[in-house]
């Protein structure tokens, strides 16, 4: 089912910074072949009994859950990311398969009856051929995303992932293949910006569902409206964490950890911006501080180790780049952990988890996006001022709101302009809720109900029930 003849490319592995694989890049003069292939299986798993094609995504899922251990042990070589981690992004992508195949008969049309002797039927029909970018943060997971309810809704669908982070993308269209699934229906191109270019401006593209920057979303944006094809954007975000001065500081402190932290800040969603009450600052920022300075960075893989490297050497300049100039610009390091030691990890991609302090609203690091473990930490004085602070970037993905007055949550939830919002959680996740952005995070939702809108169009069809109908 995979293209040949196409020129290779280098996988590493962040732990060590040595390479891991040499993978075949898709060249974009096949990029017609792969839509020709997608669009004539289309039009046969479309017309397939619906039955018949959830049970073939119910097997997608069951053989996901029968190799979880082994895919997440890849997914972790491949991106550095702790098993906790990628064991769990396993099971998530067989639950996304499970899902979706439930809503192979559920994105049913209605009947309206606007009066004046007509019925209006209006039917959900699938977009055609979709096209899925994701990013290298978590591949198997956001490439099971994309898949899994294209084809429930009778689409075919092709993923490109980061051409980083290919290996278990690779490894779920083989378990698509061993499941039945229609030959040329799914598809995975590997490949750089240009491969990504010529997919989005191929006519034969009818939806592209995009996760990933927002430059680069801009530009698959602008070159999908130039053709007039429809795109749901997904990216990034610059989020904020609002801890006042009743909440549970225990609990909020693991929050942050959590959230800015995390998969080694290499997350969308991640709450790298913590304001704290005036009130509590300083008890909150110690305590932050100490977990900060006491974070043990290296092989994800051991036990004791809480942050392991970035994805990609470029990611890891970025950081440490972003860090550097921060710093330049005035910001102090309220905290940063070591380092690892190891000679087998020198070259690995690490980067040490920092807290940094007098940063301006405006500086670089408080306004874009760092994909990397670093957060900032300031302080608000109420809650006019704590939304201020949580608005204050063009982005909008999440924030988190840490508080024991159910009604200030919610007084501030609803100000906050963010497509997703916790209230004393932070990073829950589920394929039942849709997600999404606003302002520079993006448009158009995943997940839920949601997804029937998004991988779905629907049709009206006006049919005469009386022989008299009126002019209009």
């Amino acid at each position: 089912m995979t293209p040949t003849a196409r020129v290779p490319g280098p996988v590493f592995e962040p732990i060590t910074g040595r390479p891991l694989a040499q993978i075949a890049w898709t060249p974009t003069h096949e990029v017609d072949d792969l839509v020709e292939r997608a669009r004539v299986a289309q039009t046969d798993w479309a017309r397939m009994p619906g039955p018949e094609r959830a049970a073939r995504l119910h097997r997608v899922a069951n053989l996901l859950e029968v190799e979880a251990e082994d895919l997440a042990k890849l997914e972790t070589r491949n991106t550095g990311k702790p098993p906790v981690d990628t064991v769990r992004e396993a099971h998530r992508a067989a639950g996304s398969f499970r899902y979706y195949a439930g809503w192979v008969d559920r994105a049913v049309g209605e009947t309206i009856d606007p009066g004046a002797g007509v019925l209006s039927l209006v039917d959900r029909r699938p977009r055609g051929t979709v096209l899925g970018i994701v990013p290298w943060n978590v591949p198997l997971f956001f490439a099971a995303k994309k898949f899994a309810p294209a084809l429930a809704f009778g689409n075919a669908c092709i993923v490109k992932p980061a051409p980083e982070t290919p290996l278990t993308a690779l490894r779920l269209l083989e378990l698509m293949q061993q499941a039945g699934l229609p030959d040329g229906v799914a598809q995975v191109a590997v490949g750089d910006g240009e491969l990504g270019a010529a997919l989005v401006e191929h006519p034969g593209m009818d939806l592209i569902v995009f996760t990933g920057s927002d430059v680069t979303g801009r530009r698959v944006a602008a070159a999908a409206g130039r053709r007039g094809a429809p795109t749901v954007m997904e990216l990034g975000g610059k989020s904020a964490q609002l801890i006042f001065p009743d909440a549970d500081l225990d609990a909020a402190i693991e929050g942050v950890l959590l959230g800015a932290y995390g998969a080694t800040g290499q997350m969308c969603i991640a709450g790298s911006r913590v304001y704290v009450h005036r009130e509590v600052a300083g008890a909150f920022g110690q305590a932050l501080a100490a977990r900060i300075d006491s974070m043990v960075v290296g092989d994800p893989r051991v036990d004791g180790v809480h942050v392991g490297p970035q994805i990609t050497r470029d990611q890891q300049r970025k950081s440490f780049e972003m860090i550097g100039r921060a710093k330049a610009a005035g910001a102090r390091t309220v905290a940063q952990a070591s380092l690892p030691r190891d000679p087998a990890l020198a070259e690995g991609f690490f980067v040490p988890p920092t807290l940094l302090e007098a940063v301006a609203p405006d500086a670089e690091v408080a306004q874009r996006e760092i994909f990397g473990p670093v957060a900032i930490l300031d302080v608000f004085d109420d809650e006019p001022d704590a939304v201020r602070r949580a608005n204050g970037t063009p982005f909008g993905l999440a924030a988190g709101i840490w508080t024991a007055d159910i009604g200030r949550a919610h007084r501030v939830a609803r100000r906050v302009r963010a497509g997703t919002v916790w209230i004393n959680p932070y990073r829950v996740m589920s394929d039942l809720v849709p997600f999404g952005g606003v302002g520079w995070s993006g448009y158009g939702r995943e997940n839920g109900e949601a997804a029937s809108a998004t991988y779905t169009k629907a049709i009206t069809t006006w049919v005469a029930s009386s022989d008299v109908i009126p002019a209009r």
